[in-house]
């Protein structure tokens, strides 16, 4: 009687010892129908929000102070102009209602922006890149910049010639709210960023 009270004792630690394997190797099998679904799930979930933020961090942001090296890409117009290369810091921005002659409309404001342009390429560098930003961005929202008509007293001219360095302020009307420049190539290549407040 102990023996066979024995060997049920041992089967049933054996059949449940393998309906436990069976589990296990069902989890892992049964992989075939439930972990598939959900591990193709996570992977493409975390991967789209990296790849919609890809395009915004790719463009560098130029602070009061800083140096950065861009390179401009060729364009044809009335006259070839040659990819270019410098290294512009930026040494000044703020923001104006009232500036010189001409009034910012209600809604508007005037931004100043002030750099030293270094050409470091083998042909003239055209600085029209760095004096007309390509768009704004405040508040989620995205503005092409106006044209300023007032004086700036000294503006970024004449394009440098190799080596040469050329310091000056040029300005847009943007919406009046805190926001960032855009600046791009003449192909609408983004070079970099500023950000506005007021």
């Amino acid at each position: 009687m102990k023996l066979k009270a024995a060997s049920i004792a041992v089967v049933a630690v054996l059949a449940v010892g393998g309906s436990a394997t069976a589990c296990g190797g069902g989890g892992g099998g049964g992989g075939n129908s439930t972990p598939p679904s959900s591990t193709p799930q996570t992977p493409q979930q975390s991967q789209t929000p990296k790849a919609s933020q890809m395009p915004t961090d790719s463009t560098p942001r130029l602070a009061v102070g800083q140096t950065l090296h861009i390179s401009t890409s060729p364009a044809e117009l009335a006259r070839p102009i040659p990819p270019g290369a410098a290294d512009v810091t930026l040494l000044e921005v703020r923001v104006s209602k009232d500036f010189d002659v001409q009034k910012a409309e209600p809604g508007k404001q005037v931004v100043i922006w002030k750099f030293k342009v270094t050409n470091t390429g083998p042909d003239e560098f055209d600085l029209y890149p760095l004096t007309a930003p390509s768009r704004w961005t405040s508040n989620a929202q995205v503005a092409t910049p106006g044209l300023f008509l007032g004086d700036v007293g000294d503006s970024l001219q004449p394009d440098p010639r190799p080596g040469e360095s050329v310091t000056g302020s040029e300005a847009a009307v943007v919406p009046d709210q805190d926001g960032v420049l855009e600046f791009a190539d003449r192909s609408g290549n983004p070079l970099f960023e500023i950000a506005v407040t007021r």
